[in-house]
């Protein structure tokens, strides 16, 4: 194959792919005043208390209330944190109401990250009976007590039904532990854990936030994913479930069971815009005690690795095949980082060492090119001379390819290994936590895309240019027949359109990974001309 026609085929699968991964949507929120966030926080704490006191006369289940226990205050503002992260309590269902990031923070560098949305909760606990009636624990009001230097909490519950105790304790950097007791419920067959908030955005640039938004869970030993673009309808997946994420770009709030805990069903839907999930448990007994192993931080797969069951895997590293790349590159860059405190620099000399490596894949490939329009005109003779003889001319033209050092196809393995380096750094320098809010010169932030466009522009401009390089000299042209003129011509407007395409697509990718590629054309162009140089004095 025609080396600058695999270079546009190739570019082309390129964008295909890349194409693949932008189905936008813009973002529909609305930021409520402080003042509406109380008065919406005060009106849902009463239509809950109003709920609760209509129904303090019935005993029915059915109702779906729980009696609350007398003369219980509600707090909404309870508080257990570490240096990692300030998690908020209300006794009213022992939920969480705010998980805040201590060592994140939005645009502004002052607020820290909020994963909850607002006026929203997580964990609320429902009863389910065996006469299918389900208890909700979200109207219950419960006694609480904070422990161990605001540590571990414990919420109880206590009704002449039975008792239900949730107990949360921090453990190390991002990880909660949550311990929940039911007892006397002799009719219980069950229970569901909602995390049903979705996760709250962090970010300004959410136009992929339908792609990236997730609920993942294994399940049967296998990973589920549904996309918030996916979630248009409930989604439910039955088995074994090991663990189950809502996440974000760069965010996720996870729950871990213990192996005594059953989980068989994962129910994911929409709310808030985001990505939600209600859990199913199902009992055999009526008092039981269930561990669950938390983690509410950034997607950092060495954190996340840590726990040992595959939870890692919510990190998007990229096709599962290429995924042992995508890891090298990750832990080279960030032994980089280790002595070069600029991430811009990382990547950048990271391009070089790169390009040096594949370096004799890459010679090859400008230097077949180039042998290739040097013999273009024998090539030419050859065909016309035995073009009634397509054996003998097959044979000439092989003798001629071994004479002059020619591979026709020498252009093409080089470019076909370097497209999995590119399918491997994609999702490590897009969804990368540590780029997140990282400057570079007039970057504001290497995650993001380049505000003023001039990062894709330099892009377009190399490709051009590199491409440029690659084409035949105006004597070359001049040798060439008909057919190959037609060809060439065709070439030539790929050589326009590709770049002004390729911007278009880079402009809205983060700018580190625009910078990736960036440099990698730049060295390339003047690697071509070194070469066109060389083989024009021969």
């Amino acid at each position: 194959m025609e080396k600058r026609t695999l270079l546009a085929v190739l570019l082309i699968l390129v964008v295909f792919w890349i194409s693949s991964e932008f189905i936008w949507k813009n973002k529909k929120t609305q930021i409520p005043a402080e003042q509406k966030q109380e008065i919406e926080k005060t009106e849902k704490i009463e239509k809950i208390k109003e709920s609760i006191n209509n129904e303090l006369s019935n005993d029915s289940y059915e109702q779906n209330v729980i009696e609350p226990e007398n003369n219980i205050e509600i707090i909404n503002n309870i508080v257990l944190e570490n240096e990692y992260i300030k998690l908020t309590f209300s006794n009213l269902g022992a939920v969480i109401n705010s998980i805040q990031l201590k060592n994140y923070f939005l645009k502004d560098k002052i607020a820290p990250v909020e994963l909850i949305p607002e006026n929203e909760f997580i964990l609320n606990t429902e009863l389910v009976m065996n006469s299918g009636s389900i208890a909700n624990l979200s109207n219950t009001g419960f006694q609480y007590s904070v422990l161990e230097d605001s540590k571990k909490i414990i919420f109880i519950s206590q009704t002449e039904r039975g008792m239900v105790e949730k107990i949360f304790e921090l453990t190390d950097n991002y990880g909660v532990n949550f311990n929940l007791k039911i007892t006397g419920y002799d009719e219980l067959s069950g229970y569901n854990l909602n995390i049903d908030s979705g996760i709250a955005d962090t970010e300004e640039y959410l136009k992929m936030k339908s792609r990236e938004y997730k609920v993942v869970g294994l399940v049967d030993n296998i990973i589920t994913k549904y996309s918030l673009s996916k979630l248009k309808e409930n989604r439910e997946a039955t088995g074994i479930i090991g663990w189950t994420a809502v996440k974000s770009k760069y965010f996720v709030m996870a729950i871990m069971p213990d192996e005594l805990v059953n989980i068989n069903k994962l129910l994911a839907f929409k709310n808030n815009d985001s990505p939600a999930e209600k859990l199913s448990i199902v009992l055999n007994r009526a008092n039981i005690e269930h561990n669950y192993a938390m983690y509410f931080g950034p997607l950092d797969y060495e954190n996340l690795k840590t726990y040992g069951n595959g939870i890692e895997n919510v990190v998007d590293m990229g096709p599962k095949f290429l995924q042992w790349i995508s890891k090298i590159f990750v832990a080279f860059l960030k032994f980089l980082n280790s002595f070069i405190p600029s991430w811009g620099f990382c990547i950048i000399i990271f391009s070089v060492i790169l390009k040096i490596i594949l370096y004799p894949l890459t010679h090859k490939s400008f230097e077949s090119s180039t042998k290739m329009q040097k013999i273009n005109p024998l090539m030419k003779e050859i065909q016309q001379k035995y073009k009634s003889e397509p054996q003998k001319m097959n044979a000439e033209l092989k003798k001629l390819y071994k004479e002059h050092g020619v591979n026709p196809l020498g252009g093409c393995l080089p470019m076909l290994l370097q497209m999995p380096i590119l399918f491997a750094l994609y999702p490590i320098l897009r969804y990368s936590i540590d780029l997140r809010q990282t400057s570079f010169f007039w970057l504001p932030d290497l995650s993001e895309p380049d505000p003023i466009w001039l990062l894709p522009i330099l892009m377009a401009v190399f490709m051009f240019v590199q491409q440029k390089l690659m084409s035949p000299s105006k004597q070359s042209l001049e040798e060439m027949d008909e057919k190959q003129k037609a060809a060439q011509q065709s070439q030539k407007m790929m050589m326009y359109f590709m770049p002004i395409m390729m911007f278009f697509i880079f402009k809205s990718l983060s700018s580190g990974l625009v910078l990736y590629w960036t440099m990698f054309s730049i060295i390339g162009s003047i690697q071509q001309y070194i070469i066109k140089k060389k083989f024009n004095k021969e």
